[in-house]
């Protein structure tokens, strides 16, 4: 019995061995299994890793933990010269450094991934065999397999190479002119703030120099855009002969006007400089398709102290200083000094820049007309036929303003043209109303030397009187013998092209110009205006008297009608008759009426 029970124990043994064996084989192929699964979901996630990124762009590189070499796409075998057999095993130490450009330091670019889970984009320069300081861009990205606690790392970096030359061409774009070569205003506008610091925080002496040119237009004028852009040009090359490159810094600022910033030189040294360089421009002599011009420049000095807090102030009051030289006849420095008195009268016209501007857009101007009256006693009687058109400019109280202050800043900021073109436009459109035929009246209209050297200028007037359909007859120009005769040849081709008209000619201000008898005789004008600082001293000037005898017996001789201004009282009007001078205007004969009025004594 006893034996029967071990027997019976020994196979309940048996039979709890073999269970036990079974679920051990079973964990163990349950277990294997697994890994085999795992391994073959790992081997896929990888398949799938390197088939994504065997055709991008980018050079991926797959690391583990410990920097060493997994995988490396095509990019990447390309640019690190590395296949991926050789790659792979290595410390990615072995095969490229990324470098930060700023420090130049080597990027621990797998140890910031670890403490950041983060993908961040970031530049860098790429070291490999055979290539240093590539421009890249650079991400890493952690990658976790399943069979695996561990993340591996994929590092993506991009060659920045050709966007990064794109980006300094257009760098280069930004900051330079682009005809000269050289840096531009803004990128002058920069060196210069720093030159200002420099002064304010260590007392470092700079000056600076703005070169305006004084015949670029008439160059432009006379021999075209072309040559006005070659001239630049050989200027722009002058001038860098003429600075030291390793310390002073040359820019074009402008169409005709440079920049130069002398630094860490005595004001006297540079001054020096500057008026070498002027002396150089004047002895020059532009050539250009067998025609020749001289150029001179006029230049604004400006010693850089702490007053002087902002790019923007200096070059305001260098451009000032700079038209003050102009004013000056150019060809010619302007030193600039703190309360500069001729600076200050130039910012007086700026703020005149300004309200022109406005008055121009807001039509705040008007028109009027001072009668020019026959001063012989039989027709002095009759009724005013002959009439200067003056303009008027009212403020925003509507209070007129007189022309001494608005004029003058006109003609300083070169907005004659604008109120010229203003003033035909305006009169020929009044002038349709007039229909009276016999006497026909004539209207008198001045023209500034600025409009007559712009070539547009005449074709602007031919069109606005065949536009108004007026006739030519009523209209009389009036400039000034200053304007005929600085250029004569502008001058006459205006007169005769409208005389062909039926239009008149007046010569403004006869008596003030240099060999005035001379110069008539190659002006086909119809009246001469006898300059009226003669008119009003004629009572008790005898050489005043002398001038005026002489004026009009030469507009006679040459068959002229002549014309006293500033005949302001019966007296002048006396000794005007008995020189027999033939018209007369001014406060004693008529004040400027409204144009409009005007116009109505003519509507039959």
């Amino acid at each position: 019995m006893a034996n029967f029970v071990d027997f019976s124990s020994n196979i309940a043994l048996l039979g709890a061995l073999l269970a036990i064996g079974v679920v051990a084989v079973l964990v163990w192929w349950w277990l294997s299994a697994r890994r085999q699964f795992d391994r073959q979901l790992r081997l896929a996630q990888q398949n799938m890793l390197v088939s994504s990124l065997s055709d991008v762009q980018e050079s991926a590189v797959l690391v583990d933990s410990n920097g060493l070499v997994d995988f490396v796409n095509p990019a990447a075998e390309k640019i690190l010269n590395y296949k991926l057999r050789s790659a792979r095993g290595k410390h990615y130490g072995e095969l490229f450094t990324l470098i930060d450009p700023l420090t130049r330091n080597p990027v621990s670019w797998l140890d910031i991934a670890k403490r950041n889970d983060r993908p961040l984009l970031r530049y860098a320069l790429l070291n490999t065999a055979g290539l240093n300081d590539v421009q890249v861009t650079y991400t890493v990205q952690p990658v976790l397999f399943e069979d695996t606690d561990k993340p591996c790392y994929l590092l993506l970096v991009r060659d920045q190479t050709e966007l990064h030359a794109m980006q300094l061409r257009l760098d280069h774009v930004e900051m330079h002119d682009q005809q000269t070569l050289l840096l531009n205003r803004k990128s002058f506008e920069l060196r210069l703030k720093v030159a200002i610091d420099q002064v304010r925080q260590h007392g470092v002496k700079h000056s600076f120099c703005l070169i305006s040119m004084d015949q670029f237009k008439l160059v432009n004028d006379a021999m075209g855009h072309n040559a006005g852009d070659v001239l630049i040009e050989r200027i722009s090359r002058m001038l860098k002969e003429e600075i030291d490159a390793r310390r002073d810094i040359l820019a074009r600022l402008g169409g005709d006007e440079f920049g130069i910033l002398f630094q860490e030189i005595e004001p006297s040294v540079a001054i020096r400089a500057a008026e070498q360089i002027r002396i150089k421009l004047e002895q020059y002599a532009f050539d250009w398709n067998k025609m020749r011009q001289k150029v001179t420049a006029s230049i604004a000095f400006v010693p850089l102290y702490k007053g002087l807090k902002t790019p923007n102030r200096i070059l305001a009051e260098a451009d000032a200083a700079c038209r003050v030289a102009k004013a000056k006849g150019g060809n010619r420095i302007h030193i600039y000094k703190p309360n500069d008195q001729e600076v200050t009268k130039h910012r007086g016209n700026m703020v005149w820049l300004g309200r022109l501007k406005k008055a121009i857009d807001a039509s705040n101007f008007r028109l009027v007309a001072q009668p020019i009256h026959p001063l012989n006693p039989g027709e002095f009687k009759k009724p005013f036929c002959h009439y200067e058109v003056l303009i008027r400019l009212y403020d925003e109280s509507n209070q007129p303003v007189s022309p001494d202050e608005f004029i003058p800043a006109a003609e300083y900021y070169s907005m004659m043209p604008r109120l010229d073109r203003w003033v035909v436009r305006k009169l020929l459109q009044t002038l349709r109303e007039i229909t009276q035929q016999v006497p026909r009246p004539i209207f008198a209209v001045n023209l500034s030397g600025q409009s007559l050297d712009e070539q547009d200028f005449l074709r602007f007037v031919l069109d606005e009187i065949q536009e108004a359909g007026i006739s030519p007859a009523m209209l009389c120009f009036e400039i000034t013998e200053r304007v005929a005769i600085h250029n004569l040849e502008l001058a006459q081709h205006f007169i005769q092209t409208l005389k062909g008209l039926g239009c008149s000619f007046s010569l403004d201000d006869f008596g003030t110009g240099v060999s005035s008898f001379g110069y008539l005789k190659s002006l086909p004008v119809d009246y001469l205006k006898i300059d009226g600082s003669f008119i009003k001293d004629i009572i008790n000037d005898d050489v005043a008297h002398a001038m005026v005898h002489s004026v009009n017996q030469v507009g006679h001789l040459m068959g002229l009608k002549v014309i006293a201004e500033y005949v302001e009282n019966d007296r002048v009007i006396q000794i005007l008759r008995e020189i027999g001078v033939d018209y007369g205007q001014g406060y004693g004969i008529s004040k400027p009426i409204p144009i409009e009025e005007a116009v109505r004594n003519h509507m039959s």
